[in-house]
């Protein structure tokens, strides 16, 4: 569940046209700009300069992220000026825009915990990133999620395993949203036995060059049909669940249920 914000911060590749506006930037390793038109948010947006800088590296880790630019906002109509007339009014949770991705909003005035600014700013640049590297294409939802789950290191218990390996064949060709245990223990096995990130990295970057040809991308990337490889991860999964019940069973940790990580 993402945090309803206000004001609403975005994130841009892209450069803002509202007149009036204060930048605030900062090295070394990053680049990172924020911009506002009201004054008063100068405390603001110093806060989200420094949450950016410190908790990119999870995204960083698929690629690094030299320039952030955030856009603090305060309006809905203010925010679809920004999105245009295509988009407007449907700002809801997070949502990507001709390349750029737009924050739920952050409610400062309810003074969220710095534990929640933090889960959500490291998760938008983390999906952000991910975005950046396919283009501003159209990704499967498990691609994605399952990416903001293992880099934001927060991990499916190892039985939720069984009810993914379980499941009806050829998950991996499915856009659209699904158990988000999918994406995570799919991504998983990506990085684990298939490549690492370095190919996940390939896969990405294939999408933003042939949009219209995610199973084909798929295919390139890892040299098999996407059947086998499908049956590699339900077959790796398998012996996760195995592991697992056996591990409930004797309370001995053992196999890939303890591989270190990366």
């Amino acid at each position: 569940m993402r945090l309803r914000l206000a004001p609403l911060f975005v994130l841009s590749m892209l450069p803002t046209a509202l007149a009036a506006q204060v930048r605030v930037e900062v090295p070394p390793s990053a680049k990172i700009n924020v911009t506002y038109t009201e004054p008063a948010d100068a405390g603001q947006a110093d806060r989200l300069r420094e949450v950016a800088a410190r908790v990119k590296g999870p995204a960083d880790q698929l690629d690094p992220l030299n320039e952030i630019s955030l856009v603090i906002v305060h309006s809905q109509r203010e925010l679809d000026q920004r999105l245009g007339p295509e988009a407007e009014g449907r700002l809801a949770g997070v949502s990507y825009v001709h390349g750029i991705l737009f924050l739920s909003p952050t409610t400062w005035t309810r003074n969220p915990t710095g534990e929640a600014i933090d889960h959500e700013m490291q998760e938008a640049l983390i999906r952000y990133n991910v975005q950046r590297l396919a283009g501003g294409n159209r990704i499967p939802f498990w691609l994605e999620d399952g990416l903001v789950s293992l880099l934001g290191k927060r991990p499916f218990a190892p039985a939720s395993a069984e009810p993914v390996a379980q499941r009806g064949p050829l998950l991996l060709v499915r856009f659209e949203p699904e158990d988000p245990a999918v994406g995570y223990w799919a991504v998983r096995y990506l990085v684990e036995q298939r490549g690492g990130l370095t190919s996940l990295r390939q896969l990405l970057r294939l999408s933003a060059q042939r949009p219209d040809s995610f199973i084909e991308n798929l295919q390139l990337t890892y040299g098999v049909s996407v059947g086998e490889l499908e049956r590699g991860w339900r077959t790796w999964l398998q012996v996760l669940v195995d592991a697992d019940k056996r591990q409930r069973e004797t309370g001995v940790k053992e196999g890939p249920l303890v591989k270190p990580r990366e």
